[in-house]
């Protein structure tokens, strides 16, 4: 027995027969479906039908649903032995999704719609969250889970430690869960003949003498010699008892030593023991681009619709919950992180297709829908802009306008009451008599929380009233809050704040070998093959083909047109001699930077037009600060990592850190006295190296593995070629610290747009309207939403910066009813607290990082 192990009794073996279930992965879905259904789920029911000492466990509610479906004899059987207990759902999920990439709703969505079907259809709480095979666990989930129902976990990747193999876990805001990690995989109990060599392993990393066995593995059927193996064990061992069990019974008696398990804290997601493959950040980037887009526009419909459920009476709720499931279905841990066959991705493609049409039309019909219901006949107006954020958000809008002839002659200008704001013409065409027919405006908008204001067009020029400003001279840029100057050979950036130099090279391209796949990046070289600003191998170039400069009274936009080519001639002693041949152009860059008047953030519009086989392209800013770690938004808070994990070089993982992590909306890195958010729009790769922040853009690599991870199939889709992506991202240049700064806010803007429409000339509305708001800054809103029985509506925020808050929700109706619930929508006396109801305002105790959910009834409602 290893020193410090506990042991009450002989050592105690619960061997799970399971099977991991990949919805998509090097097969399609419904090849998964066959192998599952037919050769697994089937033969499982068989088995337990001829021995009653035989259990199972099923993880995800998505192949319970399609059985359910096409099987109801089959699922029938099932409910029967899941209700005995023989059959035991854990994980329960409606899709066991990637936790490091989706944002922080699409977690508990899918912990929802799961376990609420576990409850209907079988009338089980699922309490144990086996985490057979995400890449890495985010440092939240321990409170997502505990509040979701989860008493346990267990799970293969991440976890810095094995020994134990049993501690506790806590969370970023102090919530606690008992643990396991698998120190074998999922796969110890899978080979039979090798019992004995994965006990002898397995005991010497567990905390007492009981000790958990996982016997199966992905899509594999299950094996009755099991039953025989189980048996002759336990003739052949007087020091251990072998038993087939479910996940529950082993945690049940881990729990009996719960006062004495280490604690261990923080994220699960270091490649010691297991890989987390953190360069899938990046693999498939149009996966990750389409679901942050997709994951903004649907929560944004969610809130709105739920604001016009309380004034009409009338919901979206079927059409809202198909739109969720196909969002699950793509944030899926094999799918998001782009590790499966190209065939596989017909299904997610058309998900992508389907909600980027149906959320559009169901949010135009939604927002007039409240107009209509709120309108109470004050002002007329050409423009409303819809802002889905809980606090006054002030930002960039650009509508499409459409007028009947002799209606309006020049815009120069929107005005609400007293507030006029200039505006930016960027496309317009006229009636023969000079009047305007279509114009496409932009201009920055204030807009109440969660709510809406109406702009009416002025054709004289606007009497604003701001200390703004935004000066061109040549190639410097000023405006109240940085200076840039862009460099006009190639538009690369310097920033500066006051004396300060914060950026000394902001966006500039680079171009690294790719010799990897779709886990893995791998270099062929050490250097880039080529950057912007010359570094890297001396046969290729950026060559810039057009530079433009573009002033307006609200942005300077500069426009870089240039192209990578792989050779040059000469390629020798280039300081003397100049190109004056340039071949194998395979990369096109166009890229836009924006800077505002009246926006403290740089805007970069990146398009990028790949026909480069194996490479990798990134942007990188290179900033004055040094600092040994950055921050890191993640999913309800936001941790802190070390800067040049590249040159770490552990000689005994399994997996060598890349350097490279995936970051949700934003990261920080400052010395305290200033620093540099960067904020991306579904690029979540990035890495701080040499005082340097990156940003990956895309990857082509050809082979889904190298043979370790996977087959080795070709993916041609994966390669990028021929596609032409359009990249967001921006820098926010500030003082102080990112909690000063409030960095947490301003992702959430640059990732959630004010939505602009046109709205009838002959109707009159109110000028403005708040629905909800939230105070102070810290305090975060993700969902507002029908609660899921009944008529109630869900209100979740979570407090962002780490810090003791009184937070204060404020409606535009009075509140009659308010509960504290769980992530499920149910009470729970653990997580209870006194919520003070003030007419339309509730005020709570909310603590660092935690996430509150509430329940309330609206007068009126």
């Amino acid at each position: 027995m290893p020193e410090g192990r506990v042991k009450d009794g002989k050592d105690v073996i619960y061997i799970v027969p399971h099977t991991h279930y990949d919805a998509v992965w090097v097969f399609t879905k419904e090849d998964y479906f066959y192998i599952n259904i037919d050769f697994i789920l089937k033969k499982v029911i068989e088995i337990l039908e001829d021995f009653d000492e035989y259990k199972f466990l099923i993880e995800q509610t998505f192949l319970l649903e399609e059985i359910e479906n096409r099987y109801p004899d089959l699922f029938e059987k099932i409910r029967k032995f899941v209700r005995e207990g023989r059959i035991e759902i854990a994980d329960g999920e409606y899709l066991m999704a990637d936790t490091m990439l989706p944002q922080e709703e699409t977690l508990v969505r899918e912990i929802l719609v799961g376990k609420r079907y576990v409850r209907q259809k079988f009338g089980k709480n699922v309490e144990v969250m086996w985490q057979a095979d995400s890449f890495g666990l985010n440092a939240q989930l321990p409170q997502i889970y505990r509040k979701s129902g989860y008493k346990y976990i267990a799970f293969r990747r991440g976890c810095p430690e094995i020994k134990p193999s049993e501690f506790i876990w806590e969370g970023l805001d102090g919530t606690k869960i008992i643990a396991h990690v698998f120190p074998l995989g999922y796969r110890a109990g899978l080979y039979l003949d090798r019992l004995e060599e994965s006990y002898n392993f397995l005991k010497e990393c567990a905390f007492s003498n009981h000790i958990l066995m996982p016997s199966g593995s992905g899509s594999t059927p299950p094996q009755e010699e099991l039953i025989e193996a189980v048996k002759k064990w336990n003739k052949t061992h007087e020091d251990s008892i072998m038993k087939i069990a479910t996940p529950s019974e082993f945690f049940k008696e881990i729990e009996k030593f719960a006062d004495k398990l280490p604690v261990r804290k923080g994220e699960m997601y270091c490649g010691r023991f297991s890989p987390v493959f953190p360069d899938t950040a990046s693999s498939r980037i149009w996966i990750k681009l389409s679901l942050r887009k997709l994951e903004c526009d649907l929560l944004t419909l969610e809130r709105f619709d739920t604001i016009c459920g309380i004034l009409t009476g009338h919901y979206h709720k079927q059409e809202l919950d198909n739109c969720w499931k196909k969002i699950l279905f793509n944030a899926f841990h094999d799918i998001l992180p782009g590790t499966g066959a190209d065939e596989g991705y017909t299904e997610v493609k058309y998900n992508v297709d389907f909600l980027s049409m149906m959320i559009p039309h169901l949010m135009e019909d939604i927002l007039k829908e409240i107009l209509s219901a709120d309108s109470n006949g004050e002002m007329a107006g050409d423009i409303v802009v819809f802002n889905p954020l809980p606090w006054d958000v002030e930002n960039w809008v650009e509508v499409d306008l459409s007028f009947d002839r002799g209606y309006i002659y020049d815009v120069k200008g929107v005005k609400c009451g007293n507030e006029e704001r200039k505006v930016e013409i960027i496309k317009i065409s006229r009636y023969y008599d000079g009047s305007i027919g279509h114009v496409r405006i932009g201009f920055v908008a204030n807009v109440p929380a969660l709510g809406y204001k109406v702009y009416k067009l002025i054709e004289r020029e606007p009497m604003e009233i701001t200390d703004n400003f935004l000066i061109r001279s040549s190639t410097v840029i000023n405006n109240k809050f940085f200076r840039v100057n862009f460099n006009p050979e190639n538009g690369i950036i310097m920033v500066s704040r006051g004396n300060d130099v914060l950026l000394y090279e902001g966006n500039e391209m680079v171009v690294d070998s790719e010799a990897g796949d779709l886990y893995h990046h791998y270099e062929d070289i050490e250097t880039p093959v080529k950057a912007e600003g010359g570094e890297g191998i001396r046969f290729g170039r950026f060559k810039v083909d057009n530079l433009t400069v573009e002033d307006t009274p609200l942005r300077v936009i500069i426009t870089v047109e240039t192209k990578y080519y792989s050779l040059i001639w000469p390629y020798r002693l280039t300081e003397k001699w100049k190109p004056v041949i340039w071949k194998h152009n395979y990369v096109t860059f166009i890229k836009k930077i924006i800077v505002y008047r009246d926006l403290p953030r740089i805007d970069f519009i990146t398009v990028v037009e790949n026909k480069h086989p194996r490479t990798r392209i990134r942007a990188r800013f290179k900033t004055s600060i040094r600092e040994d770690e950055y921050t890191c938004d993640m999913q309800f808070g936001a941790i802190n990592r070390k800067t040049d994990m590249y040159y770490f070089n552990p000689k005994d993982w399994v997996e060598k850190p890349s350097g490279v992590y995936p970051t949700l909306r934003w990261i920080d890195y400052g010395n305290g006295r200033y620093g540099i958010t960067v904020m991306n729009r579904g690029t979540p790769e990035h890495e701080v190296r040499d005082c340097c922040i990156y940003i990956t853009l895309l990857r082509s690599v050809d082979l889904l593995s190298h043979g370790k991870e996977g087959p080795v199939i070709p993916v041609y889709d994966a390669m990028e070629l021929n596609k032409k992506y359009t990249f967001r991202y921006s820098v926010y240049p500030h003082e102080g610290t990112w909690k000063e700064a409030k960095s947490y806010k301003m992702g959430y803007e640059f990732n959630y747009d004010l939505i602009t429409l046109q709205i009838p000339t002959d109707r009159k509305f109110r000028p403005y309207r708040s629905f909800l708001r939230v105070n102070p800054d810290n305090v975060i809103l993700t969902a507002l939403k029908k609660a899921e029985d009944g008529n109630d509506i869900i209100v979740r925020v979570y407090e962002a910066t780490g810090e003791k808050t009184r937070a204060e929700i404020e409606f535009f109706r009075d509140v009659e009813a308010v509960r504290v619930v769980n992530l499920l929508e149910e009470y729970a006396e653990e997580f209870d607290k006194d919520v003070e109801i003030d007419g339309n305002r509730v005020r709570f105790d909310i603590n660092p990082f935690e996430i509150v959910t509430l329940r309330i009834r609206l007068k009126g409602m």
